[in-house]
């Protein structure tokens, strides 16, 4: 019979396994860090892009904001010089500016702001990338301004409502039909300027010299107060875009130093 030996296998010292051992967690460590400096440079990648399309949105909203500002000051005085019409007793010699200015009243329009690639930092989970906590904060604070004048948008309607029901019974509605500029509409397509002025391009003053259909001194001075009201919703409106614009400046500035952007 034959008699099988098993091969003689040396045997490991301690301090092979502890060498075998070292090389496998340098190895493991080795590629845990490899992988941690190639996410932070993916990381800082991405943080850059969505930082530099954020100001690119906030150079945007600081251009809309001029005209829109601007155009709300405008409105306002349309306010007054209605107001000064309407106190005025009987028959006017201003009766197109009249209708003019009732028109244009109840035009409503609201500053949509671009925060765009902010929105999607946070849909996605991506505000972490702003490693700047006074970058994010800021960035917060400005949505909270937007917030502050959507809710106010949301006034100025029922504000608007309001005054409907008035001009009709105190206008003639047909007047107010031959304003209409409807080629203007089909011509042109809307601006921001449009959008901002109440799209009041599209409305002309009216021909001959009309007068109002009724001269109820109730109805005149409750339009009157509706009127007073939209005013100071629009003053209301305009301040709050002039902080938003002080904060998109003063963040496009942050960005700048924080992340050496170039300056436009």
């Amino acid at each position: 019979m034959e008699v099988h030996h098993h091969p003689h296998v040396e045997k490991k010292s301690f301090k092979e396994y502890i060498l075998e051992g070292l090389m496998i967690f340098l190895a493991v460590t080795m590629g845990f860090i490899a992988e941690n400096i190639r996410e932070h440079f993916s990381d800082k990648a991405k943080e850059k892009e969505y930082v530099e399309n954020i100001k690119k949105d906030l150079v945007r909203d600081t251009t809309n904001l001029n005209i829109w500002i601007a155009a709300l000051y405008k409105r306002s005085e349309s306010f007054d010089s209605l107001i000064t019409l309407l106190q005025q007793p009987g028959p006017t010699d201003k009766g197109q500016d009249l209708y003019y200015y009732a028109r244009v009243s109840t035009r409503s329009g609201r500053f949509e702001t671009v925060l765009n690639s902010f929105n999607e930092m946070k849909n996605s989970g991506n505000t972490r990338l702003i490693r700047s906590r006074k970058v994010l904060n800021d960035m917060l604070d400005y949505e909270k301004n937007v917030y502050k004048y959507e809710q106010l948008g949301l006034v100025e309607l029922k504000e608007n409502e309001m005054v409907y029901p008035l001009i009709g019974l105190l206008f003639d509605a047909t007047v107010f039909d031959k304003m209409f500029v409807r080629s203007n509409m089909i011509r042109n397509q809307m601006s921001e300027n449009d959008y901002a002025s109440g799209s009041r391009f599209y409305i002309k003053r009216p021909e001959g010299n009309p007068q109002l259909r009724s001269r109820n001194p109730d109805q005149i001075n409750q339009l009157i107060y509706f009127i007073h009201q939209r005013k100071a919703t629009f003053f209301g409106q305009t301040t709050i875009l002039n902080n938003q614009k002080k904060m998109a400046i003063d963040l496009i500035e942050l960005l700048d130093n924080v992340y050496h952007l170039k300056k436009e």
